[in-house]
């Protein structure tokens, strides 16, 4: 009885009472601090320094109750019933509120966390402007200085490159950060400009810039990281040496600690992902780089011989997931073309799908799958929710964003699938994919000068670029300008013979019957694959003839631009035809 009586008179102690406030009243601000971090640009060291205040402050606030309270402590323990009332009934005592009130807001920061961490929700498109403005950290990479001299080393000082890029994207939770992709920053490859010139054209506000000496063994680098704003200044400077078989820790503390020099601040996933990075071997890593090096080309040659390295990479070392997301996507750049022989997007999905098994972190396995199963599997579901977890990995692969919004488009949400384009050119600007390809989504929205000038923009960045003669168009064509519709599409013929459906289509619509069943007859006579399949499927829509074109629209293995036929501006004839639900049927698109 007596000890129930010092446990009771302890707990009702002032120093008691404070104690249990203090420790529960710390523990709910340590827990908020995720907000404050996230929505006032603070780093990672804002917990550490309210954590350290807090420690030394307890003592502080114990001795300042008991100083206070020490010739009063018998007077209340006697007179004060209220406080014996509440001590009766725990339940009602400030502690006890207190840790209720600890506990609901645990438990509420929980199912916050989870939620966040669900890849498979939808971002927030309530505000375009915000969405692709906001304010972030930004950073570029310029291409890397072959100090050797030596071009046969091309190869792997562009894989010094990507992978310096490769880690730095993935730092991205605490504040926000953009990182310029290489297609990009390769613009400026033996490059006069001042780098206050290229930070104002590519909008950043850090730049890095690297020499490299390759050897056989081994990669010496000296690095540079230069503040533009408001001055030009050299924030830091490194020189550094690894090997080949630890690489891959070499850049990511390279990354980290160029994320410490712009204030980044890093996630304690971050710092254990940044700090585990993996040994590799030299010489399959060597593969790997020379095929990705001549993928990035994006020429038939360039495919050919970059898939060749990559096998190569994968013989070397089979448990290699480098080797075979480069395969998945050397892939999917040919199932997007005229050369798939019919097969490419089931090579990609089972080299993603290996990829996948080696390494479930990689935000480009993810966003392998997901094309997959967009362009080739159309299990949408699945892959709205890989595209999801890829830009959750990595919110700064601008081939994502792109992808991402032909799949929000396929489902009907052509402002969100804009949105998402913006993005891809926001981290991307100087590609001319993510701006051609915008151009059609303008035009599926009406805003056809809108959707020329992205064409034309993109016919600035890349002369005689294929992409950006078909969208010019397919704009002036659906803007009632035929004759330059015409005239682009037979320069794009002239350059690229493998489009000639898209002159077909134009002449079709047009009025031009013959010239388009000329260019109908030649494709039929020729090899017939899902591109050329594709082609007859949209000339004869346009001249509306439905067995042909349902013909083709059903030919397997399908090409992976067959499934837009169900939303784009050029396939609406099909779309009267009864068969159309069956198509529509077969696609099950979401909801």
């Amino acid at each position: 009885m007596a000890d129930k009586k010092n446990i009771n008179r302890f707990i009702s102690s002032p120093i008691a009472q404070t104690f249990l406030v203090y420790i529960s009243g710390g523990w709910i601000v340590l827990e908020m601090t995720d907000y404050f971090i996230n929505y006032y640009s603070l780093t990672e060291r804002f917990r550490d320094i309210l954590l350290i205040v807090l420690i030394i402050c307890l003592p502080l606030a114990l001795f300042l109750t008991w100083y206070f309270s020490r010739d009063k402590e018998t007077k209340d323990e006697k007179d004060n019933r209220l406080s014996r009332i509440l001590w009766k009934r725990p339940w009602f005592s400030i502690p006890a509120i207190m840790v209720v009130v600890l506990v609901l807001f645990t438990a509420v920061r929980f199912v916050y966390r989870h939620n966040e961490g669900d890849s498979s929700r939808l971002p927030d498109y309530s505000n375009i402007k915000d969405a692709i403005d906001r304010a972030e950290v930004s950073l570029a990479v310029l291409p890397f200085t072959n100090f050797s001299g030596n071009s046969d080393q091309d190869w792997l000082i562009s894989g010094q490159h990507e992978a310096l890029i490769h880690e730095l994207s993935k730092i991205s939770q605490f504040r926000p950060f953009r990182i310029i992709s290489r297609s990009t920053v390769d613009a400026f490859k033996n490059r006069e400009k001042p780098v206050s010139e290229i930070a104002r054209e590519i909008n950043v506000e850090y730049l890095v810039e690297a020499s490299v000496v390759a050897s056989a063994d081994s990669v010496s680098i000296q690095l540079r990281l230069i503040r533009v704003n408001p001055e030009e200044s050299v924030v830091w400077a490194e020189s550094a040496i690894t090997d080949f078989t630890h690489i891959l820790k070499f850049y990511s503390d390279l990354a980290e600690q160029i994320a410490e020099k712009v204030d980044l601040g890093l996630t304690p996933d971050e710092t254990e992902r940044l700090s585990n990075s993996r040994e590799v071997n030299p010489e399959s890593y060597k593969a790997y780089l020379r095929g990705m090096y001549h993928l990035n080309l994006l020429t038939p040659e360039g495919l050919e011989k970059g898939l060749e390295y990559l096998h190569q990479a994968v013989s070397l070392d089979p448990a290699e997931p480098f080797a075979y997301a480069g395969l998945a996507l050397g892939y999917l750049e040919i199932a997007h073309g005229p050369l798939d022989p019919g097969d490419a997007l089931t090579k990609a999905e089972a080299a993603a799908s290996q990829a996948f098994k080696l390494d479930s972190t990689m935000a480009e396995v993810y966003a392998a799958l997901a094309e997959v199963y967009l362009y080739d599997v159309w299990e949408f579901d699945l892959a709205e929710e890989y595209f999801l977890k890829a830009l959750d990995l990595n919110p700064n692969l601008a081939i994502v964003h792109y992808h991402y919004a032909w799949a929000l488009y396929l489902f009907g949400q052509l402002d969100e699938a804009i949105v998402e384009h913006k993005l891809a050119q926001k981290y991307d600007p100087f590609n001319p994919l993510h701006t051609s390809w915008l151009g059609t989504l303008y035009s599926a929205k009406g805003l056809h000068e809108e959707a020329i000038e992205a064409a034309l923009e993109s016919l600035d960045m890349r002369e005689d670029y294929s992409s950006g003669y078909f969208v010019l168009g397919m704009s002036y064509l659906f803007s009632g300008q035929e004759e330059k519709a015409i005239e682009a599409h037979t320069k794009l013929m002239e350059l690229h013979p493998w489009w000639s459906w898209a002159l077909g289509y134009t002449y079709a619509t047009t009025g031009h019957i013959e010239e388009a069943e000329e260019i109908l007859q030649q494709l039929e006579n020729g090899n017939i694959n899902g591109w050329v399949a594709h082609g007859l499927m949209t000339i004869n829509a346009a001249l509306d003839r439905m067995d042909e074109a349902y013909k083709w629209l059903n030919y397997e293995p399908h090409h992976a631009f067959a499934a837009w036929a169900a939303v784009m501006d050029e396939y609406q004839t099909l779309r009267k035809d009864p068969r159309f639900e069956d198509f529509l049927a077969r696609l099950n698109l979401p909801d």
